[in-house]
């Protein structure tokens, strides 16, 4: 209508309401009229270009005084003074109604975060439900209560992965709690992130946060979100013993459980591997070779591009397997010091649990003594001398209580991992007495159990890759074959073959000998001293790689028995 060439089109999303300096959107559009390349900026709305009164006025001074213009679609003002006028009286109302809007807007949850109320978003957790209209506070479905009940026991009793639980209720035909709240979903398929969840939140033993984030504005101008620390207690389902045992095993089903082999037996080592370079975890891996999968570790790091592992560390799984068993087995055959170390191990364990179990029996007598001293509280007329020396005993007490109450809680944990340990570690006893001698032929299942019950570290170093023995030829010939260039520069021909055609230096053929490959002297010089060449036998000689570590409550039987301590050699090829 007006014959404006649009020169861009800036679509903004941030709030008027920040530093207009922060939004790079209006950014390159004032830059856009300071650089002469704009004359005009068309903006919808007055109250959307800004609702900040002051800010509108500054950028309003600086687009007029690079002689650009402001032009708004749904206002039509000039730049009178009668204009100007109007367009401030604009720009005051834009932020008294964003004010306005933050206060409709967060009334509402304000006045529930106030009664400490949960924030009403419209759906209850999956197993509890609204207990009335107006969702002050949660009662118990016992249908999604059995469903939530029995995805902790196939978890822990029934030793089921995350996702054999999602399979086992989708075949079922139990609808997944999206759809059972309501939600636009089609399939009726259980996700193991959906079980991930159920199985992690606090709210199975009763412990509900009514406000879990909160949204604040950045000094940037962007939405950030911030943790809220507002607690509080609903139902419980899930007993907590059975809730801090399912943790327990979540912490460590990644190990145990994620990207199992086909042929676990042949990762012996899983979890308890480490890189010397970059510390990081080494998983294993198969290559094929003549037709045969062959098993290795390798850096877990090294499919990163951009924080990859820099030496991409591998060993061949069977030598180190074999190397760290025949490291154990030494440690074995001590198995009357180990089983004296294991006994003061786990007398300490024993004595620490007497002595909450002691916290406890306190818990007990404080409560006690709390409701004898409120009955005698009440004999006493309020604001009397001993009316005021019993309340001030009993606030005295409740602090204790409550001490006493959150070492209890926290003991819980201790308790199931307590049980756990020593369970493994009566088995790993049985273990040394039934196979003294022949510990060769254990179990994979026994083998895992020693190595944890040990806590066994093994960390492997890289390979050492040495350069060439020759960096620089003298000789008067300018072309030479590779048979030669082996020769002078001492390296075997087929692996300078080899790297030419990977590329890594020029070769070309000559008309004296169309059968050889030639490569020019100054070409052969400046590629030797990059040149690194890979050990031989590099998957056979393992033993100056690893470094074997063990608990310290062993760091005894080790020491009396075995050196780990091997020194590095380098490997050189021939």
């Amino acid at each position: 209508m007006h014959d404006y060439d649009i020169v861009a089109v800036l679509t903004e999303a941030k709030s008027g309401y920040i530093h207009y300096s922060l939004r790079e959107k209006l950014t390159v559009a004032r830059q856009l009229i300071r650089d002469k390349l704009a004359d005009v900026i068309i903006v919808f709305d007055l109250r959307r270009f800004s609702r900040n009164f002051v800010h509108s006025a500054m950028i309003f001074e600086e687009i007029e005084s690079n002689g650009g213009q402001i032009i708004s679609v749904s206002e039509n003002i000039d730049n009178s003074l009668t204009g100007k006028l109007i367009r401030s009286i604009l720009a005051w109302s834009a932020e008294s109604e964003r004010e306005k809007i933050v206060e409709y807007a967060n009334r509402h949850w304000q006045t529930r975060l106030a009664q400490n109320l949960p924030m009403a978003t419209g759906r209850a957790p999956y197993g509890w439900e609204w207990a009335d209209k107006d969702k002050t506070y949660y009662n118990v479905n016992k249908e999604e209560a059995i469903v939530r009940f029995s995805i902790f026991t196939m978890f822990v009793e029934q030793d089921m992965s995350v996702r054999a639980i999602a399979h086992k209720l989708t075949e079922d035909g139990i609808v997944p709690p999206a759809k059972s709240r309501g939600a636009n979903v089609k399939g009726n398929t259980w996700q193991p992130s959906t079980v991930h969840t159920i199985l992690a939140g606090p709210e199975n033993i009763g412990i509900l946060v009514i406000l879990k984030t909160k949204v604040t504005l950045s000094p940037k101008g962007k939405i950030a979100r911030q943790p809220n620390d507002n607690i509080k207690t609903i139902p419980a389902i899930i007993p907590a013993e059975l809730y801090e045992l399912a943790q327990y095993k979540l912490k460590h089903n990644w190990v145990d459980k994620s990207k199992v082999h086909l042929k676990p037996e042949d990762f012996l080592l899983k979890s308890h591997l480490f890189g010397k370079t970059c510390g990081n975890r080494m998983s294993g891996r198969y290559r094929i070779y003549d037709g045969n999968p062959i098993g290795y570790y390798r850096c877990n790091k090294s499919f990163n591009k951009y924080d990859a592992c820099p030496d991409l560390t591998e060993i061949m799984a069977s030598k180190v397997n074999t190397l760290v068993w025949e490291d154990c087995c030494r440690v074995f055959d001590a198995i009357e010091l180990i089983r004296e170390t294991i006994r003061i191990r786990l007398e300490q364990d024993v004595q620490n649990f007497l002595e909450r179990t002691q916290g406890k029996q306190q818990v007990v007598q404080l409560t006690h003594e709390i409701a004898n001293a409120e009955i005698e509280l009440a004999k006493h007329p309020d604001g009397s001398y001993t009316y005021n020396l019993i309340a001030e005993d009993i606030h005295r007490k409740r602090e204790q209580l409550k001490k006493y109450d959150e070492e209890s809680k926290s003991a819980l944990t201790n308790e199931s991992l307590l049980d756990i340990y020593q369970q493994n570690v009566l088995s790993f006893l049985d273990f040394l007495s039934t196979m003294k001698g022949k510990y060769h032929k254990a179990t994979f299942k026994e083998k895992r159990n020693a190595l944890d019950v040990l806590g066994v570290t093994v960390t492997i170093r890289p390979v050492v890759h040495p350069a060439p023995p020759v960096t620089h030829i003298e000789t008067d010939k300018e072309w030479l074959s590779l048979v030669e260039a082996g020769r002078l520069a001492g390296i075997d021909p087929d692996i300078l073959s080899y790297r030419a055609s990977r590329g890594e230096f020029v070769t070309t053929k000559r008309d004296e000998s169309r059968r050889c490959t030639y490569v020019h002297r100054d070409e052969l010089n400046c590629y030797l001293p990059t040149l690194r060449l890979r050990p031989r036998l590099v998957h056979e000689a393992v033993q100056p790689r690893v470094e074997i570590n063990y608990s310290p409550i062993f760091t005894g039987v080790q020491s009396s028995l075995i050196n780990t301590s091997v020194p590095i050699k380098a490997l050189i090829a021939g």
